[in-house]
């Protein structure tokens, strides 16, 4: 949060052209995309190994095992694709 704020009080400061503007803008998407990538993606694999260890110790057959944790890094997979897709949609205003 403190970064957002630094960013929009530091570039209504420096008010410049729009062409610079816009080319400061999407520097800052693109940092922002790679930091969610830094921060999201270490997170998903933590939290796969988590249940991937708790799915292990169930009392039940191999395969439902198996089909659990597949199920559930795709399910991951899947949220994390669209909640990025979203992000933006609604970043650059395409969002409907």
């Amino acid at each position: 949060m403190s970064f957002l704020a630094f960013f929009f009080g530091m570039s209504r400061y420096f008010r410049t052209s729009d062409s610079v503007n816009r080319d400061y803008f999407d520097v800052f998407g693109n940092g922002l995309a790679i930091f969610y990538l830094l921060m999201v993606v270490p997170f998903v694999v933590a939290l796969w190994v988590q249940v991937y260890k708790g799915v292990w110790r169930l009392d039940i057959g191999k395969i439902s095992k198996i089909i659990m944790v597949v199920l559930f890094v795709l399910v991951t997979l899947v949220v994390a694709f669209f909640g990025f897709y979203a992000h933006i949609l609604f970043y650059y205003g395409f969002a409907p």
